[in-house]
């Protein structure tokens, strides 16, 4: 990265800090607020950022955030109540994460005619991975019942790998240079999903039980117990890669591991390192967004493409979360609120960045263009409205 370019994101991050108290407590996602600086500063502001030859850098970048975002997510729930009170997320996961995605395709072929069936297929599942942890406040609200968080956590760490599987099938699909010989599709999902589950939960499971035996002995200090739970969620991710599963499938389910280890063991690991290096990350990869993405992918969209984004971010969705939902006893307004509060993020940025890398397909720009207008969309409108969703449940609490 360009040398003026790491200073200038070094004083927006300095910056930030000095008002990240206040920022949190108006619930405003402070991706947001890095999306702004990032044109304020970029290309089409003050110039002083650069990106640098071609996406490379800026994947790695993105693909370490979402990383570490999933797997601290993960490390912070509590295994017992998501076993207990898992029926609304298994819900979520087996039928609301496909209907997305079938809703968000017919969406797509019906609004973008000039889209191929497999390339709608890849813009479904582009926009559709949702990322709570962009505004915090909505998982530390203790108004908001565990039950509501904890789905909402769940579902979006398993979202990406869903929808990481979904996408590659589709490249591969839509791809002009695909090799036409036949694919066993059945071993593409258990490699993509289930290798990806067991290899999370094997490194999670030694890595904890590693902290914790070092932890015991009086071997580790806290400050490298931290640094250790870090690297165990990027070998988690790195193994995932190595054996072509989804390195972010693996870092969730290596984070819920570790969380039942943690806890079995009653080992208490400090989150503050991993935390504070997943919010860097990811928020100069929003920086980096709203510098080379957001103007210049809104100056050229079509309003069939705003018009899709909105009914994917709002529309399909909450058709999705009622219908996974029903006859269920989770009270109403949960149920609007699951469905309302799906943030699109760092996931949606990442499988924009690997159609750019991987996919040879026609319409690549069109696909990426909807991914960036979607993620901005969100960023400010679940930004504004999530102070008003959580002050109806302050009104009138809710059993969950």
């Amino acid at each position: 990265m360009h040398t003026a370019t790491s200073f200038v994101l070094t004083l927006l991050v300095l910056g930030y800090a000095v008002v990240s108290g206040l920022v949190n407590r108006w619930y405003i996602a402070p991706a947001l607020i890095f999306v702004g600086l990032g044109i304020l500063f970029g290309p089409f502001g003050f110039n002083l950022l650069d990106a640098g030859p071609g996406t490379s850098g800026y994947t790695v970048l993105a693909q370490l955030a979402l990383t570490v975002i999933l797997f601290n997510q993960a490390a912070k729930l509590d295994p017992g109540k998501v076993l207990r009170r898992g029926h609304v997320t298994f819900r979520l996961l087996v039928v609301g994460i496909p209907l997305t995605l079938v809703l968000g395709t017919l969406t797509a072929a019906l609004l973008l005619p000039v889209l191929p069936w497999w390339e709608a297929v890849c813009l479904a599942a582009i926009v559709a991975p949702t990322e709570v942890a962009l505004i915090d406040a909505l998982l530390e609200d203790n108004r908001i019942p565990d039950r509501v968080r904890n789905a909402l956590s769940v579902e979006s760490g398993f979202y990406d790998g869903f929808a990481l599987a979904v996408l590659l099938a589709a490249l591969a699909l839509a791809s002009a240079q695909t090799d036409q010989r036949p694919r066993d599709w059945t071993w593409f999902v258990v490699r993509t999903e289930l290798v990806s589950l067991v290899i999370g939960a094997a490194i999670g499971l030694l890595g904890a039980m590693l902290i914790a035996w070092s932890r015991r002995r009086d071997w580790m200090s806290d400050t490298w117990a931290q640094l250790a739970t870090l690297a165990v969620a990027l070998i988690c991710f790195e193994f995932g890669e190595r054996v072509h599963a989804s390195g972010f499938v693996a870092a969730f389910t290596g984070g819920l591991a570790f969380a039942v280890v943690a806890r079995r063991s009653n080992t208490q690991v400090s989150s503050q390192v991993s935390d504070a290096t997943a919010q860097l990350l990811e928020l100069l990869v929003f920086a980096m967004f709203g510098a080379f993405a957001v103007i210049d992918s809104w100056q050229h969209a079509s309003w069939r493409v705003v018009l899709f984004c909105v009914i994917a971010l709002f529309g399909v969705r909450m058709v999705a979360v009622l219908v996974a939902l029903v006859r269920t006893d989770l009270p109403g307004y949960s149920r609007v609120f699951i469905g309302w509060f799906g943030p699109r993020g760092i996931g949606t940025v990442v499988l924009g960045l690997l159609v750019i890398e991987r996919g040879d397909i026609e319409h690549a720009d069109l696909l990426t263009q909807a991914g960036v207008i979607a993620v901005t969309l969100s960023l400010v409108l679940h930004s504004l409205t999530a102070p008003l969703g959580i002050r109806r449940y302050a009104a009138k609490p809710q059993r969950a």
